[in-house]
């Protein structure tokens, strides 16, 4: 598989939320009952903390063991730790309660992807991205287009990036993931287009797509936008593998 597929990881984590945001309970819940508890436990996802979410979530299913917005943010705390085997299962749990909650599938398939299980991945993003009353299908549109990539069928993937801005013109990731297919099938110019598009939507620059911007930049002869895009990502990711390579990239630009 082609080096620039390296950040297929994080998109992957990006995208895995379907819908937005875990769902929670309307109004306010009675302290200590299963709401609140889910409540609080998704308020500690959100913040990154997965030990107490994990304890809050699991005290809330211990008194409702079929509440479906602590099922799904518990999901959640086992993806972000790639702990896939109780991912898998605290989902399909899910999908028992409520076989219409998409972003279910969508996850799913995004954790099989990550296990290279081309088919099971394939399937759960189809049910997801054709289901009529999914309200957000371009995520796992988007998805499908990375698991193509990371079994290097590019143009499947550009397929499933078209399908998805059909829908939705304006979802970014639709353009980073199309750059990426581009990218590598040696369509530079494309593939950089892609990228601009990409970040014009963001609110925030994402490193992630700056890296990838860079990248292509470097192979187009640009080292001011490459090196502008790379010292713009490095002030814009608190990840130390993604400082690493950014660091890497800069050296090469320059030569050392």
């Amino acid at each position: 598989m082609s080096k620039n597929c390296f950040c297929l990881g994080v998109i992957l984590l990006l995208l895995a939320c379907g819908g937005g945001q875990p769902r929670t309970s309307p109004g306010q819940p009675e302290p200590d009952s299963a709401e609140y508890l889910a409540n609080q436990g998704v308020g500690y996802l959100n913040a990154g903390q997965l030990d107490l979410a994990e304890k809050s979530l699991q005290q809330a299913l211990k008194k409702k063991p079929q509440l479906v917005p602590a099922l799904h943010a518990l999901g959640l705390v086992y993806m972000y730790r790639r702990d896939f085997a109780r991912a898998i299962d605290t989902l399909n749990r899910l999908l028992l309660v409520s076989p219409k909650f998409y972003d279910a599938y969508n996850l799913l398939g995004t954790i099989y992807t990550e296990q290279r299980n081309y088919q099971q991945a394939k399937e759960k993003l189809l049910l997801a991205a054709n289901a009529e009353d999914y309200l957000t299908p371009e995520y796992a549109f988007a998805n499908l287009a990375v698991l193509e990539i990371k079994f290097e069928k590019y143009d499947a993937a550009l397929r499933y990036t078209e399908k998805g801005l059909f829908l939705n013109r304006r979802f970014a990731p639709l353009y980073n993931v199309k750059g990426l297919a581009l990218e590598n099938m040696k369509e530079f110019a494309q593939a950089m287009e892609n990228y601009d598009k990409a970040l014009a939507l963001l609110n925030r620059p994402d490193s992630s797509y700056l890296i990838n911007s860079a990248r292509v930049a470097a192979q187009l002869g640009d080292k001011k936008k490459a090196l502008n895009n790379l010292e713009l990502a490095m002030g814009n990711t608190q990840d130390a593998a993604q400082k690493a390579e950014i660091m890497k990239m800069i050296r090469q630009l320059d030569g050392g």
